[in-house]
């Protein structure tokens, strides 16, 4: 017995739940009026401190005493970059309309009928653990550099007989012999929904950009599998035709969705790249000059997946480029030969078109791939190189 197949809307639970933790629903599933007033209370707190917690850092920033050493010009860095990175991807979730839009047409075109769906194979596209995995703990290791303060400060006040009041971000100044606690509870609370803003905002588009991808490359597949297992003949030359043209259609319909990904992320992906390869460095060189600590520990947690983050994008990136030129292949090697004149003039078109992969493209000018993660890695491996050396 053959396993139930997945829907469309099972590939979008994922995406469309690590969004919300931070208040945004994006397809706007209908909820109660409470529900409703709730999420966008926790939405308006979420954006809200985040708004100040930037507002106060760019106050310590033009400041300048409270960065008096490298350790924090590092910190600061870090924070800057990263911010810088989760509010450009904030702004391209913010595109509602236009993923909506989307959406919509990718699900028309997702297989409905169980038997199609085995032909795609949608099982074997379904978020694979690995995936999930990262993303938890890619959110988990940002929570626990917003929670091991406080379980530092817990640690010292069961060993030291004192606590310590630490927090995460240093421009917040807390002094608990003049100030009352609560000053400090809602410092911690401000911080922690400023970072859920920053780290959801930062991996969500990354998690809807993949999804999308996805679903470009299982109707790719989709294609492949068809024309390989296709026998045309002269005797029913008529069918064969409308089968290669419901192909040259579906590429066309594929590419033109692509256009629309690269048109919703293609603008906010170069920044992104750059900005996350500035955090990868600022981490990198924070934590060797911190050395072994619960954060140190946290912060490498967060530069794996932080990596692997980037590594997911130019994965499927590079899955679409392949694939979409397979189509080609799939053509060329399928048994065609006792197809008429007719047929063989439109695998041409196929194949043609084939020529022209479709491909994630930032801002059109620099494609995706597991080549763009290897130069990118390449180079922030010397800038930490570099920097490190110019410390010592």
């Amino acid at each position: 017995m053959e396993p139930v197949q997945y829907s469309y809307e099972d590939f979008g639970r994922l995406p469309t739940s690590v969004v919300r933790i931070m208040g945004y629903d994006m397809l706007e599933v209908p909820k109660t009026l409470s529900q409703r007033i709730l999420m966008r209370l926790y939405r308006f707190l979420c954006l809200g401190s985040h708004i100040v917690c930037v507002a106060f850092m760019i106050f310590r920033i033009m400041e300048v005493k409270t960065i008096d050493s490298v350790t924090m010009l590092m910190r600061y860095g870090t924070m800057v970059t990263y911010v810088i990175n989760s509010d450009t991807k904030y702004f391209t979730l913010m595109q509602r309309v236009a993923i909506q839009s989307l959406n919509s047409k990718l699900a028309e075109l997702y297989p409905k009928t169980t038997l199609d769906r085995l032909h795609h194979l949608v099982n074997e596209h379904y978020w694979p653990k690995p995936i999930v995995s990262v993303i938890i703990i890619y959110i988990s290791s940002s929570a626990m550099v917003v929670v091991g303060p406080i379980i530092t400060s817990m640690v010292s006040y069961f060993t030291s007989h004192g606590f310590s009041y630490m927090h995460c971000y240093q421009y917040f100044e807390f002094d608990p012999e003049k100030q009352s606690v609560w000053i400090y509870v809602g410092i911690y609370v401000l911080e922690w929904l400023h970072s859920t803003q920053m780290v959801i905002s930062n991996i969500g588009a990354d998690i809807w950009l993949v999804y999308f991808q996805v679903q470009i490359i299982l109707h790719f597949r989709g294609i492949i599998r068809s024309v390989e297992d296709y026998k045309p003949s002269v005797d029913h030359d008529l069918d064969d035709q409308q089968f290669l043209a419901k192909i040259v259609d579906k590429q066309v319909i594929l590419a033109n969705l692509q256009t629309d990904i690269n048109g919703i992320f293609g603008r906010s992906l170069l920044l992104s790249l750059l900005t996350t390869a500035s955090v990868l460095c600022t981490v990198a060189v924070y934590t060797l000059i911190q050395g072994p600590s619960l954060e140190g520990f946290s912060y490498v947690f967060f530069i794996g997946t932080s990596a692997m983050q980037v590594y997911l994008v130019c994965y499927y990136g590079q899955q679409v480029l392949d694939l979409s030129s397979q189509v080609a292949h799939a053509v060329y090697n399928h048994d065609f030969h006792d197809a008429s004149i007719a047929y063989k003039k439109i695998l041409l078109i196929i194949i043609i078109r084939a020529q022209q992969p479709v491909q994630l493209s930032a801002m059109g000018y620099l494609p995706i791939s597991l080549d763009t993660f290897k130069q990118l890695m390449s180079v922030t491996y010397r800038v930490i190189t570099m920097i490190r050396q110019m410390i010592q």
